[in-house]
């Protein structure tokens, strides 16, 4: 069960609202075409090689928490700078989350101020679910298991619309497509650090069968979701949330259905980033919960759209790169500081 409930957890940390609306699914692997199962390939290996390499650097250096790994690796200010920067990014992700779960209440709830209470609603949920641990991360993610697969299928049902904009281009080498793929894997591995020492707390061999499921899921998920942008790529490849296009031809019920998708999606990742903020606030779990949402808040206020097209990619593709030189061994790290 714990394995289980923690390739479900994994789940829920990694399929947020850019997933779920087909944003993510376009531009990272149906875009490439017939090389989009490259990139798939490479996001799924990228993100298990991590997930096992972190948990095993983690469990190597006896380190509670992934600041103390931090810390160790890279000694204490620049440990402290690095955690630094893993926090703002999951307070990043999880104010956007935590804005896309207010507007989504605003879209479907019609009473007065929805914008307010789904955000209040939506960041007292997370923060519950957040402190809960395992099960309460897996409980988000086995909705999705349940309820992306049954939009994704509708929406590969429909007949094929006429195209809206699709540009001439070459084929993508799979290259690029794979270059995509591991860049996805890795962001996604690094929004999830702070967590990881909870999410995998696991005997190596149930981690790996846990990873290995984790990847087994997404997968599905990522090819059924990739086969509904692929054949219907003309029409949404200039749109900035691609399901939510497809999703008008299914009527009211599709509507309701999409909606449910997005919101247990953006609810799943902001629970995931607020158990990585109070792992890694250096105060006790009431504190720590406290600044979390407090820290999702006051970024939430900028709005879904705004954060994620400026200050995530930057942070992103930073704390990336870091994760990368944690996952080393630690003698290739001393070697490259000496150089």
């Amino acid at each position: 069960m714990a394995v289980i409930s923690c390739a479900l957890a994994l789940l829920s940390g990694v399929i947020g609202a850019g997933f779920a609306s087909g944003r993510e699914i376009t531009r990272f692997f149906a875009g490439h075409g017939a090389a989009s199962g490259a990139a798939i390939v490479c996001a799924l290996a990228t993100l298990s090689a991590l997930f096992l390499r972190l948990s095993a650097q983690l469990e190597r250096a006896q380190s509670p928490s992934f600041s103390a790994l931090c810390s160790a690796r890279f000694g204490h200010a620049l440990g402290r700078l690095t955690s630094v920067l893993f926090l703002l990014l999951m307070g990043t992700t999880g104010g956007a989350m935590l804005a896309a779960c207010a507007e989504l209440a605003a879209l479907t709830v019609p009473v007065s101020h929805a914008y307010a209470l789904g955000l209040a609603l939506s960041l007292l949920l997370g923060a519950a679910l957040a402190c809960a641990g395992l099960g309460g991360l897996a409980l988000p993610g086995a909705a999705l298991l349940v309820l992306l697969p049954v939009l994704l299928v509708r929406l590969l049902r429909l007949p094929a619309g006429e195209a809206c904009f699709l540009p001439a281009m070459s084929p993508d080498l799979p290259v690029r497509a794979a270059a995509d793929g591991a860049i996805y894997g890795a962001l996604n591995a690094a929004m999830l650090s702070g967590a990881m020492p909870m999410l995998l707390a696991l005997p190596s061999r149930a981690r790996r069968r846990a990873v290995w499921l984790f990847a087994a899921l997404f997968g599905a998920l990522l090819v059924l979701g990739c086969a509904v942008c692929r054949r219907h790529l003309p029409a949404v490849w200039n749109q900035p949330m691609p399901f939510v296009a497809l999703g008008r031809a299914l009527g009211s019920g599709g509507y309701l259905l999409l909606a449910a998708c997005l919101y247990a999606a953006a609810l799943s990742t902001l629970s995931a980033m607020l158990a990585g903020l109070i792992r890694l606030l250096p105060f006790g779990p009431g504190a720590s919960a406290a600044c979390a949402c407090l820290l999702c808040t006051l970024l939430a206020r900028a709005g879904f759209g705004p954060i994620v097209s400026s200050g995530y990619p930057v942070l992103g593709a930073l704390c990336a790169g870091l994760m990368l030189l944690l996952c080393l061994p630690a003698g290739s790290w001393r070697q490259s500081v000496k150089r």
